[in-house]
């Protein structure tokens, strides 16, 4: 009988390698979502790194300030338009699950699917930096309103929560922060009037605290790029 030594025996480590899934869905974020300290709070672990963009105008949107989500303000919408779409500039990012976070974070819109399933689907979104663009099909989610509500008195431009989308632009250089600000309409509201007011020093009922905005460094972009409107904002 033969005796073997369990200590010379070798034994191979088997390792498994995962599987890359390619992502298959995206979320096309356009306002404060673009900020990745608010994006990772509401997506956690189930978002993937995201990709700067420019949607083509073909899509037929555009990026306005409206009312109607909530009462509280005014937030950045896309709205559905036969004539004078836009570019739009924000960013493309996987999510792996639980879309549902969003959902509740974007109560008051309402979410569409758009299928990129051609390549000519695909060249309509340009990539703003060295990150291609997914070259197999994939679908876009975006979040939409039906019917436009001009910002007003009661229900105006918060510039706590463009202090969020800007400081999350700038995450992308100047020029991607100057693309938002001059592809959004909706600055006039009703009664031709600019509803804009600086909130910085108003309490919030935000559930987390974007930290290191540079106030001053956004003051100056706005006033560079939309003077027109700036001039008009009010203190609370």
């Amino acid at each position: 009988m033969v005796k073997t030594n369990k200590k010379n025996i070798k034994y191979k480590n088997k390792t498994r390698k995962k599987k890359y899934t390619k992502p298959k869905n995206f979320i096309f974020g356009y306002g404060s979502i673009i900020c990745s300290q608010s994006r990772i709070y509401t997506g956690k672990n189930c978002v993937g790194k995201p990709i700067p963009v420019e949607l083509s105008k073909k899509f037929g949107y555009v990026r306005v300030w409206d009312c109607k989500k909530t009462d509280r303000g005014a937030f950045l919408s896309l709205k559905k338009t036969k004539t004078n779409s836009k570019n739009i500039n924000g960013i493309l990012f996987p999510i792996f699950n639980n879309i549902k976070s969003f959902d509740k974070r974007e109560k008051g819109y309402k979410r569409i699917k758009i299928k990129i399933n051609t390549p000519k689907k695909r060249q309509l979104i340009k990539s703003l930096n060295e990150k291609s663009i997914p070259n197999y099909d994939f679908n876009i989610y975006m979040y939409i309103i039906d019917n436009h509500v001009l910002p007003h008195k009661n229900c105006y431009i918060s510039q706590r929560y463009l202090d969020i989308t800007l400081s999350g632009c700038l995450e992308y250089g100047i020029d991607f922060a100057k693309k938002l600000l001059k592809t959004t309409l909706s600055w006039k509201g009703k009664n031709n009037k600019v509803h804009w007011k600086n909130d910085r020093n108003q309490k919030t009922d935000r559930k987390y605290k974007v930290k290191n905005i540079n106030h001053i460094l956004i003051d100056n972009l706005i006033q560079e790029t939309i003077p027109q409107y700036f001039k008009y904002r009010t203190k609370i």
